[in-house]
């Protein structure tokens, strides 16, 4: 027993080299993959616990939501006009200018210009598009759309652009009307 503790204290140049080699891979390998792997685990359980926070907030919205979403579709079904399509007839193309004139007034709007393109039409043409210019408030124009959308020769809207100007709204549209 006596020579134990004397082959314990004389351990070889050699193998201490190795031993220290060996703690210096295995600390380059824990600050080479499994630090930035802790270090992104926590990242993501942060990630996730956030996550988890907003599905957890969306889920007491969600009666809200979707009572809110229920008494828009009622309003929505009762007011806004959607006629049988019906086209103009060539003969009445030049009361088009006259009748959106009308609708844009009775909403409180101003009417800069209101041109059908009436060149570009031909014999063989179904579509007159109208190109409306109007002036006014943003509410005003939302009853003037509504209202647009009961014309029964409306196609379609084509085109939407609102400017805002000192003190007023301008807004252009693009209106294609079913000629027949």
């Amino acid at each position: 027993m006596k020579f134990i503790p004397m082959k314990i204290g004389r351990i070889p140049g050699r193998s201490v080299m190795y031993l220290v080699l060996c703690v210096v891979i295995l600390v380059i390998f824990y600050f080479a993959a499994l630090y930035p792997y802790q270090r992104s685990l926590g990242a993501i359980e942060a990630k996730t616990a956030q996550v988890t926070n907003l599905i957890e907030k969306q889920r007491t919205l969600l009666p809200l939501y979707e009572e809110m979403v229920k008494r828009g579709e009622d309003k929505i079904r009762g007011t806004l006009p959607v006629p049988d399509m019906k086209a103009i007839s060539r003969r009445d193309i030049d009361a088009v200018s006259p009748l959106f004139k009308r609708m844009a007034e009775e909403n409180g709007m101003q009417v800069v210009s209101i041109r059908p393109d009436v060149l570009g039409l031909t014999e063989e043409s179904r579509d007159l598009v109208v190109a409306i210019h109007l002036r006014g408030g943003f509410f005003d124009f939302r009853k003037f759309l509504v209202g647009v959308g009961g014309v029964p020769s409306l196609k379609r809207l084509e085109e939407i652009e609102i400017r805002q100007e000192t003190g007023h709204k301008q807004f252009y549209l693009r209106v294609r009307l079913a000629i027949g």
